[in-house]
C-alpha cells in the first residue's frame, strides 16, 4: 500500500508529465475542488464526444486482456 502511495497513480504521472513543473495541480484541486471537478467533467465530455469510439475500443481491449490474465492466473496455466 505504501508503495502505491509513493509511486502515485498513472493519472498523477501523466499530469506531472503534461503540466509545467511549477504548477502544483494537486494543491489547486484541494483548494478548488468544485472548479477542478467542473473542468474534468467538461474535458471528459469533450473528449468523449470527439474520441468516444476509440476510448470504448481501448477500454474493451484492456478489460479483455485483464480478464484473460486473471483467468490464467486463477487456473494456474496458460489456457486463454
Amino acid at each position: 500500500m505504501e508503495e502505491l502511495e509513493r509511486r502515485g497513480t498513472s493519472a498523477d504521472q501523466l499530469l506531472d508529465e503534461l503540466l509545467p513543473e511549477e504548477l502544483d495541480w494537486q494543491r489547486l484541486v484541494r483548494a478548488y475542488p468544485i472548479a477542478a471537478l467542473s473542468v474534468a467533467a467538461v474535458g471528459g465530455f469533450l473528449l468523449g464526444r470527439n474520441r468516444g469510439r476509440a476510448i470504448v475500443v481501448a477500454l474493451s481491449a484492456f478489460a479483455a486482456d485483464s480478464l484473460t490474465e486473471n483467468v490464467n492466473t486463477f487456473i494456474g496455466k496458460q489456457v486463454l
